[in-house]
């Protein structure tokens, strides 16, 4: 049972749309390889000539940025730390 898109079903599509342009370039790289194009860990480490561990970290980091940015978008790319000043 399939259905037309929807005008929600197209804004969402933009708003994950313009997420993944809000990534930083080495995250969105590994992100749309492995979630698009779908290629393996192995094959985004050879395509992009880094080791499977370092695909592995990016793809994590990409993922929880997009999560941020898709529930938060008025914070849009400003980057999230995690630590703490200290005197």
């Amino acid at each position: 049972m399939s259905h037309a898109p929807t005008q929600e079903d197209g804004l969402t599509r933009a708003d994950i749309a313009s997420a993944i342009e809000q990534l930083p370039e080495e995250q969105r790289s590994v992100l749309l390889l492995v979630s698009v194009e779908d290629f393996s860990y192995s094959e985004v480490a050879d395509i992009l000539t880094i080791p499977v561990g370092t695909v592995m970290s990016r793809l994590s980091r990409a993922r929880e940025r997009l999560k941020q940015i898709l529930e938060n978008p008025s914070r849009g790319a400003r980057p999230v730390s995690h630590l703490r000043r200290v005197k």
